[in-house]
């Protein structure tokens, strides 16, 4: 049984002190390796919206019998969907933090500015690849499959 005398303590001011000064070297040593992992999934959740933006583009030729064209631009950062003729287009912006780096069309690397994808109504297209890379340094792939007219994401480590 305690006494009415005994003093109820505290937390000293040194212990506090310490206690703050382990919390943040965890958050120091952890920051880093979260910071790339909003990274990583910043950069899959663009490669997807790229990627639909292909299934889009076929479905759309195969149910309306008409060619579609995507068009990823490196100089604007974006792409685009619009019918053979050009109408209905539509852009997507990328992020501020994604680029798209490199391009290629039937294996060959795109020099200039802007790579063109054609969707035919046979849901068939043609085979390009759109590089896409984040300011953290992470890569990845979006791959049109000629065969198919299909799209995938791949990540290149």
């Amino acid at each position: 049984m305690k006494t009415a005398s005994a003093a109820v303590r505290g937390f000293s001011l040194l212990e506090l002190i310490l206690v703050i000064l382990i919390a943040s070297l965890a958050l120091a040593l952890t920051y880093p390796s979260l910071s790339r992992g909003t990274s990583a999934f910043h950069l899959r959740a663009t490669g997807r919206d790229i990627m639909n933006t292909l299934r889009y583009a076929r479905e759309k030729a195969i149910t309306e019998q008409t060619g579609m064209l995507v068009i990823a631009d490196r100089e604007q950062q974006q792409v685009s969907l619009s019918n053979a003729v050009g109408g209905e287009a539509r852009s997507y912006a990328l992020p501020d933090d994604i680029r798209i780096t490199r391009l290629f069309l039937a294996g060959q690397e795109v020099s200039d500015g802007s790579l063109t994808i054609r969707f035919l109504p046979n849901g068939s297209s043609e085979i390009a690849e759109i590089r896409l890379e984040s300011d953290k340094g992470g890569m990845l792939t979006v791959a049109a499959d000629p065969l198919t007219g299909g799209a995938r994401v791949i990540l290149n480590r």
